[in-house]
């Protein structure tokens, strides 16, 4: 559901792009990216007895849509969509548990970038801004030694978003873009047992986005 609302989200603005490309230039992104989310030994005294939580590190897919407000200054409003296995264990001997599942996770982030060389054929970029992730749940697949846990439902957070890349152009209206986001959030994640109490940790997530794609110019 998450998933479908982003695309239809940036369905509608790529609609309103031959109106918007009359008065300002408009870049269209298309990405292949891979995800590093930075978290291991995430859960701290929220009820897992100090439970460690690993992401593997994962290749999607994102869209954005960069709209130039000046020669040098524009806007990236950008989505990217991941579905990185993670990996729940238990370091207690008298509780031990092995959870393993896939979590969806899809950051929108929205980047006021500074272009160092934006007419030239290479041009290099920073930037900063917000990021609002949004977390599906993490489905358990396996019961062991008793442990029902049944899933880990994370909740959809924002936080800052750190960027630099390079546009490397081919012609006037393509060029290969590179690009790299730091997104560090906090999300409060509640563990469903089938028996006994729920459990609610803080969990720290610093996804490392790192993106090449095909900009097609306006």
């Amino acid at each position: 559901m998450k998933k479908t609302a982003v695309i239809l989200a940036f369905a509608a603005l790529a609609v309103t792009l031959p109106a918007s490309a009359q008065s300002r230039f408009v870049d269209v992104i298309a990405r292949a990216s891979w995800v590093d989310l930075g978290a291991s030994d995430a859960f701290e005294n929220g009820g897992f007895d100090d439970s460690e939580i690993e992401f593997e590190s994962e290749v999607g897919f994102g869209a954005a849509l960069n709209f130039f407000l000046g020669d040098r200054i524009s806007l990236e409003l950008g989505a990217s969509i991941f579905e990185p296995e993670a990996t729940l264990t238990s370091p207690n001997p008298s509780v031990p548990f092995l959870t393993r599942g896939t979590l969806e996770m899809i950051p929108i982030t929205g980047v006021l970038q500074f272009h160092f060389a934006p007419e030239s054929r290479f041009d290099p970029y920073i930037g900063a801004g917000a990021a609002y992730v949004l977390f599906d749940q993490l489905d358990s697949t396996n019961d062991i030694d008793g442990v029902d846990f049944e899933k880990l439902d994370f909740e959809d957070n924002a936080g800052l978003a750190l960027n630099l890349g390079a546009n490397i152009g081919f012609s006037k209206n393509f060029a290969l873009n590179l690009d790299a986001k730091y997104v560090p959030v906090d999300s409060s994640a509640e563990a469903v047992f089938v028996i006994g109490p729920n459990s609610t940790a803080e969990v720290a997530v610093n996804p490392l986005i790192v993106s090449a794609g095909l900009s097609l110019r306006f």
